[in-house]
């Protein structure tokens, strides 16, 4: 096998910034393929209430703001920017939006797809004539009827493969899967550690592990990748001498498949705060398989990667950037 060099992201929650960095990415660091181990999309959506005279009023950042149609572009592009969607609507549509959640819902999935119907274009324009590619898996936080948008409507340039194995550089092979085990937040897509565990064997089965690599959005437990604020029942984080106390919140399932089957590696995403390289023994042979995690700055614009070169079947070398 050939030298092969990739980026890795994840987390980038719908922010116009890094989803624009992360195309731009390719050239800036001179590389064909870009993996993102899941959540592409937002997680908050803005109605921004027209109430008359060309004013329009909005809650953003937890203050209100009343601005007029001079200002709607700037204060789009700071709700995108942060990852956010907005709509405009009127004063009867937003008491709608209160009094239905599926309406919120469907309001929330429309502006999703509108922005990646932008964020396929721009791919589409600039990584084409670069030959390069994004491999794409959704993460819990992307609604399953997201994930089913990307894989029907997907240019060329961008590869879905969630619950998928597709053929990667040099004979390499991704293997995708984007459910998390359970959060205290309930998001869109979250499995019990059972069916995480019975699904990724199957796909395991079925390729050479020598050949894998294991792009699962959660990482394994018990490793320094996987580490996040521990809260209380009110979802507030635990201060311990004035800092946070740290707890494991990853994939037991993905742990052990990674001992069991030992791939080339993981690369994971999940925990933003996070970011960095630990190792999992295997059972197998006892091989120590490194797990990657880019973490995450998505509010602050910034792009968070790991640039990762494999040769002979294992990562030789790696980078982390921010940018």
């Amino acid at each position: 096998m050939s030298k092969v060099k990739f980026l890795l992201v994840a987390d980038l929650h719908g922010s116009e910034t890094v989803l624009n960095k992360t195309i731009n990415a390719a050239k800036f660091y001179g590389i064909k393929n870009i993996i993102v181990a899941g959540d592409l999309t937002g997680k908050l959506l803005v109605p921004i209430i027209e109430i008359g005279n060309g004013q329009f009023t909005l809650n953003l950042f937890g203050e209100t703001k009343v601005v007029d149609q001079t200002k709607l572009p700037e204060v789009r592009k700071q709700i995108r920017n942060n990852g956010y969607y907005c709509r405009i609507v009127t004063k009867s549509e937003y008491e709608e939006l209160e009094n239905s959640k599926e309406k919120v819902k469907q309001v929330f999935i429309e502006e999703m797809i509108n922005d990646l119907q932008q964020f396929f274009a721009k791919a589409e324009e600039r990584l084409k004539p670069q030959n390069a590619r994004i491999y794409f898996v959704p993460g819990n936080d992307d609604y399953e009827e997201v994930a089913q948008y990307v894989e029907s409507n997907a240019p060329e340039v961008i590869v879905p493969f969630d619950k998928k194995i597709v053929e990667f550089e040099c004979g390499y092979q991704l293997v995708g899967y984007g459910y998390s085990n359970p959060t205290p937040w309930h998001t869109p897509r979250e499995l019990p550690e059972e069916k995480i565990f019975s699904d990724l064997k199957q796909l395991m089965e079925k390729v050479d592990n020598k050949k894998a690599l294991l792009v699962v959005h959660v990482p394994p437990i018990d490793t320094i990748v996987d580490k996040a604020p521990k809260l209380t029942a009110d979802l507030k984080p635990v201060m311990v001498g004035g800092e946070y106390q740290m707890i494991s919140v990853g994939s037991t399932s993905v742990r052990r498949i990674i001992e069991d089957y030992e791939p080339v590696a993981g690369l994971h995403g999940h925990i933003h705060e996070s970011g960095g390289l630990d190792y999992v023994k295997g059972s197998r042979n006892g091989n120590e398989i490194p797990v990657f995690n880019p973490g995450s700055d998505y509010q602050a614009g910034i792009l968070r990667g790991a640039i990762i070169e494999l040769d002979d079947k294992k990562v030789k070398n790696y980078l982390f950037a921010r940018g």
